[in-house]
């Protein structure tokens, strides 16, 4: 049977010509969970001006924390001038043989928007993906490197980094690492030895899986036991989840249930688990327009608050140029010459909506029509997302696998992984406006101010806030009709005047 209905000439249902009720209970309140990290780079730098700034929109976005994966922060295994050490016949005592200046630089980007940075230690993939030569020196560099951003060592940032990660993608096929399974093993060893000699409070994990649902994996359940049998320290449980298979932004509940499960059946019931990196498309030759790119973030921004996760970065925030691949990224947000877009509009709105007091909300749905609504002092935002996933993602499968080619010069690398099942529910209802229904205002009687902002052309044009005036009932409600085009993000706020 067909996931989809057949009723339409699409295969997916007809549009529902009713308003979609939604209803905000502005009077129970629970917490929003930390989920609004995000992975990029945050702008210019000696040897690197072509990144532009992002931290105006990162602030605006109240990003939180940034993993530094992606910058030029990378620490090799071998000899490399850009590398965080760049040459391993240099004294790994001596401030001058380490290269911090860049990094640092962005660190100080990062902590001047009042955001954290998750710091990645992994080699300067795609140029070299192999193991240490040595692990004793290598541990010795990864202290240093620490000290320099924790304790100040050979003149670090003076507000510290707390959360370190270790690896990246290790089970992407020979993409980024070209060493037996035991051998990352013994680099996160020597990793956690080197952190604990700095400062055993220090957060660190890892190891970024690329296909979490694989079971029965090196780098997942062969991780886990060697970690546990060397009572080696992992605070948290990287993976990383796109949906090039799927479309589904409700894959990420489904993979985190079955990681969590995963994590306490090894007995890490206390290890936190870690979204590195998500997105809509991560396959080079994937794409889709920024409005669809769009809508699905804040989508899954809103469903993301109902998983188990415990943390997550949006990858990635920042224009898709990459020092390292040499190419420009799919997942960036933005133009081709740097001008915001939907994808971008999008982070904004839903970092100013979930953040404050979460809002009960009813009358979402889970085929893309995510609602949100929370409370910041004297201000109630309600977030909607419209997202429609393409009838490519509606087609039944003929197995829940996803295989794809990525290129790497002349090479081409084939590569499959498991996706969850495919959901029935995907296909969007078709709703084209909703009624916002906001009950238990603290503001009575009182007249407020109403902001509309939207990522498309749902308002009177792309981007446009539109202000107006409403009352407020005394029992404490009020209503507000939207429309919500195909694909947009639509962010309501109310301000008691």
């Amino acid at each position: 049977m067909s996931p989809i209905d057949e009723s339409s000439p699409s295969g997916a249902p007809a549009s529902d010509p009713s308003p979609r009720l939604l209803v905000v209970d502005a009077g129970d309140e629970t917490a929003f969970r930390p989920l609004n990290g995000v992975g990029g780079i945050p702008g210019p730098v000696e040897g690197y001006p072509q990144f532009p700034d992002m931290t105006p929109l990162w602030r605006e976005a109240g990003v939180t924390v940034v993993r530094s994966f992606d910058w030029v922060s990378r620490l090799d295994t071998r000899n490399n001038p850009t590398s965080l050490f760049p040459n391993w016949d240099a004294d790994v005592d001596d401030p001058a043989s380490y290269n911090f200046a860049a990094t640092d630089a962005w660190v100080e980007a990062v902590h001047s928007i009042d955001a954290e940075v998750m710091f990645t230690v992994a080699s300067s993939i795609p140029s070299n993906k192999l193991p240490a030569l040595d692990n004793d020196v290598y541990g010795r560099v990864v202290e240093h490197i620490v000290r320099h951003y924790s304790q100040g060592w050979a003149g670090g940032p003076s507000t510290p980094i707390r959360i370190y990660e270790f690896g990246d993608q290790p089970d992407l096929g020979p993409l980024h690492f070209g060493g037996r399974p035991e051998e990352f093993y013994a680099m996160y060893r020597a990793f956690c030895e080197a952190v604990r000699r700095v400062d055993p409070t220090l957060t660190v994990g890892g190891p970024a899986n690329a296909f979490p649902l694989e079971a029965d994996a090196p780098y997942r359940e062969g991780f886990l036991r060697f970690v546990r049998e060397n009572e080696l320290p992992l605070d948290f449980f990287s993976f990383l989840w796109f949906t090039d298979g799927s479309r589904d932004p409700l894959d990420f509940r489904y993979v985190s249930a079955d990681l969590r499960a995963l994590l306490d059946r090894h007995g890490f019931t206390d290890t936190d688990l870690t979204l590195c990196y998500w997105n809509y498309l991560a396959v080079p030759s994937s794409s889709a327009p920024a409005a669809e790119k769009g809508a699905f973030q804040a989508a899954t921004s809103i469903y993301l608050q109902d998983t188990v996760i415990d943390h997550a970065f949006f990858f990635r925030a920042d224009s898709g140029r990459d020092p390292h691949y040499g190419f420009v990224d799919p997942g960036g947000v933005g133009t081709a010459d740097d001008a915001p877009d939907e994808r971008s509009r999008a982070l904004a709105l839903a970092g100013r909506a979930l953040t404050g007091q979460r809002l009960a909300v009813t009358g979402g749905d889970e085929s893309g029509l995510a609602c949100a609504a929370g409370r910041e002092g004297d201000v109630v935002r309600v977030l909607v997302a419209n997202y429609v996933a393409p009838d490519s993602a509606l087609i039944e499968r003929a197995e829940d696998r996803f295989s794809f080619r990525i290129p790497i010069g002349a090479e081409r690398i084939e590569l499959g992984f498991a996706l969850p099942p495919q959901r029935r529910e995907l296909a969007s209802a078709g709703v084209s406006s909703a009624r916002i229904d906001i009950r238990n205002l603290p503001w009575s009687g009182r007249t407020v101010s109403v902001t509309r902002t939207s990522t498309t052309g749902a308002v009177d044009g792309p981007h446009e806030a539109q202000v107006s005036e409403a009352q407020v009932s005394d029992a404490g409600d009020i209503q507000l009709d939207v429309d919500l085009a195909p694909q947009s993000v639509f962010l309501v706020e109310l301000q008691a005047r």
